[in-house]
């Protein structure tokens, strides 16, 4: 028998009782354990580094954005939803002076307008009629010879705001909408 300290403390230690430690204890000392196997192996190189700091990034963007996962889809679906519904009420107001006259539209048509004899020419003329029949804006089409006289100008205006329409209408309903009118010495012409 050896009579040194160290032989009798392993002696000693090796007649105790064999202690398995608890199951939950293992599991924590292993991840531990890979914790710092995974820092000792990102000290080697810089791409382990950059590899993980991308990883904890995507992890917490991914944490973070979840929470709005579901409120942003269905904001996107709702605004989907509404504009197919609202989408084709506006595409037949754009489309409504060129439109068939069908039971769900009509053109404008015109009701009354001043004399307009001073005219030797066919004057052509784009013209937007609001909900009531009134001329709220109009347009000079391109090549339009007349549109470099002022004062012919200034008397197709004048005879723009006394001409009054009865307005276009959309589903019943009067609608605004563009329409071309031409001037002429006998009489007005209405073409959508």
């Amino acid at each position: 028998m050896s009579h040194h300290p160290i032989d009798r403390q392993r002696a000693g230690l090796g007649e105790l009782p064999k202690y398995t430690p608890p199951v939950r204890l293992r599991d924590r000392l292993r991840v531990l354990a890979s914790q710092e196997s995974l820092r000792c192996r990102r000290r080697m190189s810089l791409e382990t580094l950059f590899a993980h700091w991308r990883e904890r990034f995507l992890l917490l963007f991914h944490n973070l954005m979840r929470p709005f996962a579901v409120p942003v889809a269905g904001g996107l679906l709702s605004a989907m939803v509404l504009f197919g519904l609202l989408a084709p009420q506006f595409a037949m107001q754009r489309t409504l002076a060129g439109d068939v006259p069908t039971g769900l539209t009509t053109m404008a048509t015109l009701e009354s307008s001043m004399s307009f004899d001073m005219f030797d020419e066919d004057i052509v003329v784009d013209v937007v009629i609001d909900g009531q029949g009134r001329v709220i804006d109009y347009a000079i089409p391109r090549g339009e010879i007349w549109a470099s006289d002022p004062a012919l100008v200034r008397s197709i205006e004048m005879t723009l705001l006394y001409t009054k329409f009865t307005p276009a209408t959309l589903f019943g309903m009067p609608a605004s909408g563009r329409t071309r009118i031409t001037l002429r010495r006998s009489h007005v012409e209405v073409r959508g």
